[in-house]
């Protein structure tokens, strides 16, 4: 089966208008993971992982992953061999630095819980690799836990471990707003240069529909491995 998922900002939520925008865009239910961004890094991404997990067949089935902001550089930074796509608005690239306006008390705008954002948790994301290579710490971690949680990788994703690190690297197009108010542009473009398809948009940060994506959403090259 293929599934979509997507990962909400930094102060946002599962049911996000962005969220909701997909799925009437694609006309079909999608995976939003809730996340919980007081979490370190590592702890976060693993929770982000566990919720996708639970929701498909990692033996069977193809994700194309979706994020916007935070959610985008989470989407990045994921991997798993079920990932075929990963279509991003507006990353994140170096939290660590460009998170650090938010830290203290936040309120998610779409249920109004408070929650903080330490100065502790910020500098968690330095010790997030780089998720240009996909075949990173993250994937390597990857292909362990799913020998040591199943005894073996097979069970767990469907593949041996040396189909795991021989295969293909998922198609990453990533969506860039030139007037985006709170993250630069031009640095995500410089950074993802040659290793993601990037596009401008005429937007600010908060994407206010997805049709300019629906060229690639809902043609059959989303799901091509």
């Amino acid at each position: 089966m293929d599934s979509f998922v997507y990962i909400h900002g930094f102060n946002s939520g599962a049911e996000s208008r962005s969220g909701r925008l997909l799925e009437q865009l694609l006309q079909q239910p999608i995976i939003r993971p809730q996340c919980d961004y007081s979490l370190p890094f590592v702890q976060c991404l693993s929770d982000i992982r566990r919720q996708i997990l639970e929701k498909i067949d990692p033996k069977i089935d193809r994700i194309c992953l979706m994020g916007s902001s935070l959610g985008g550089f989470f989407a990045l930074n994921l991997r798993h061999p079920a990932i075929c796509h990963v279509v991003a608005w507006n990353p994140v690239i170096y939290p660590a630095v460009q998170l650090e306006r938010f830290i203290g008390k936040n309120t998610r705008f779409t249920d109004g819980i408070a929650w903080d954002f330490s100065h502790e948790i910020l500098l968690s994301y330095a010790a997030a690799p780089d998720p240009r290579p996909w075949h990173n710490t993250i994937w390597q971690e990857e292909c362990r836990i799913a020998v040591d949680s199943a005894g073996d990788v097979e069970k767990a994703c469907g593949m041996t471990p040396v189909q795991c690190d021989a295969s293909k690297i998922p198609a990453r197009d990533i969506f860039l707003g030139t007037h985006d108010e709170l993250l630069n542009s031009q640095l995500a473009r410089a950074y993802w240069n040659g290793v993601a398809r990037l596009y401008d948009i005429d937007s600010g940060h908060s994407i206010v529909d997805y049709w300019h994506a629906a060229w690639l959403l809902k043609s059959d090259l989303v799901f091509e491995m």
